[in-house]
């Protein structure tokens, strides 16, 4: 009886164990290592995916036919709002070692293919030298959980460029945040030009720009006052939500405090948003709305209310990744402490080695990320640490639940 009663209780510690082990899938958790982690309640979370390059034909591109070109994807999901964006360039031998990013440097595809360009609403230069020239050498995912975030890096002979994206469950926009890192005392003159394809990719549309100083329509051409006009909202006259196909407009900010210059050109077809640095800045961050299914007489009332929320918000972030950081890896290692003692056999032997290698590999990795020059090698190798560990931890778990 006793040893009846025994394999009966082992089986239900086992089966209490499943259940909580089903209850973290679930709840769809999050690598311990991306986020500081509390007991409570669930909390909303974002979700980031980013695809490894995609090779694919270029097709008739007038000066480049059939030329292979390189794709990446990237998707940060939350509620209320997700965007999905996406990097491609021609990698022709002639450009080699470089690339060319044919109509942009990033693009956004969702939540809606009009309005900010999907194939490169987002393109920086420095100095007068378009990134787009250059092969972008990483496109990877950062943060997931509490907030998700994404980067795209570029290395130019004055600077290396980070752009990070990021979205933050219960917010609206897609935030983000350009940054030069430069390579001597020089700090270029960093500016973004920002595509738009008010309601669709109607050729002779009736595009309006509205900031907080003006009402601009096609054609027109001005420079902006950074201080007042930090905010954007575009739509088209012509082509109305619903309208043709139309897809209402959207709307952009920038942080006042970063710009030195501003300028729109308001065209029948595109759209463009000019934001210069100030002399010896190195930063500029922005967010981006779309997707907003309004009609142009609802958009301005919508919008306007939400800008100075939005821009404290962007001011507040802090766009360095938590996986970067010390307190990122105390949940880890918790966990990872508390299975170890609690799992006995030849793989919890084995996983106990892997952890404190990884772990002594992540301390010497740290003091090179939190260096202000950009070291490509160091990240990715600590990214994939974590990465590692991550799966190390669920390999962990499931060897705990039958344990004895």
């Amino acid at each position: 009886m006793r040893r009846k009663s025994g394999g009966t209780a082992m089986r239900t510690q086992a089966l209490v164990k499943l259940l909580w082990l089903g209850a973290l899938a679930a709840a769809g958790l999050e690598p311990l290592s991306s986020v500081a982690w509390t007991d409570g309640p669930a909390r909303p979370r974002a979700v980031v995916s980013v695809g490894p390059a995609a090779p694919e034909p270029l097709g008739l591109y007038p000066a480049h036919e059939n030329h292979p070109t390189k794709k990446w994807t990237a998707t940060l999901a939350c509620q209320p709002c997700s965007y999905s964006l996406q990097h491609w360039a021609c990698y022709h031998e002639s450009h080699a070692p470089q690339a060319i990013a044919l109509e942009g440097q990033i693009g956004m595809t969702s939540p809606c293919g009009a309005n900010w360009y999907h194939n490169g609403f987002f393109n920086f230069s420095l100095d007068g030298e378009a990134g787009a020239n250059y092969a972008v050498k990483a496109v990877r995912a950062l943060d997931q959980g509490e907030r998700g975030s994404c980067e795209f890096v570029w290395e130019l002979p004055a600077a290396w460029v980070r752009v990070r994206f990021m979205v933050v469950p219960g917010k609206e926009p897609l935030f983000c945040s350009i940054t030069s890192h430069p390579k001597s005392e020089h700090v270029p003159v960093l500016k973004v030009s920002l595509v738009a394809y008010p309601s669709g990719y109607f050729h002779q549309g009736q595009r309006v720009a509205v900031t907080a100083a003006g009402t601009y329509r096609t054609p027109a051409r001005v420079d902006l006052d950074p201080a007042r006009e930090w905010w954007v909202v575009f739509y088209d006259e012509k082509y109305d939500l619903g309208v043709e196909g139309g897809s209402g407009g959207a709307a952009g900010l920038t942080d006042p405090d970063l710009v030195g210059k501003a300028a729109l050109n308001v065209g029948s077809y595109p759209l463009l948003w000019t934001v210069e640095a100030k002399p010896g800045g190195r930063e500029l961050r922005f967010a981006f709305w779309n997707g907003l299914n309004r009609r142009n007489a609802d958009l301005l009332p919508y919008m306007q209310p939400r800008f100075e929320p939005a821009l404290a918000d962007l001011r507040a972030l802090d766009f360095r990744p938590l996986r970067y950081r010390e307190e990122a890896l105390e949940p880890l290692r918790r966990e990872f402490e508390k299975l170890l003692a609690e799992t006995t056999g030849p793989t919890a032997a084995q996983a106990a080695e892997t952890y404190r290698e990884a772990m002594a590999r992540l301390e010497a990795l740290r003091p090179r990320l939190q260096a202000d020059a950009v070291d490509i090698t160091a990240e990715e190798e600590y990214l994939a640490t974590l990465d590692r560990l991550d799966a190390l931890l669920w390999d962990l778990r499931m060897e705990w639940v039958f344990s004895d």
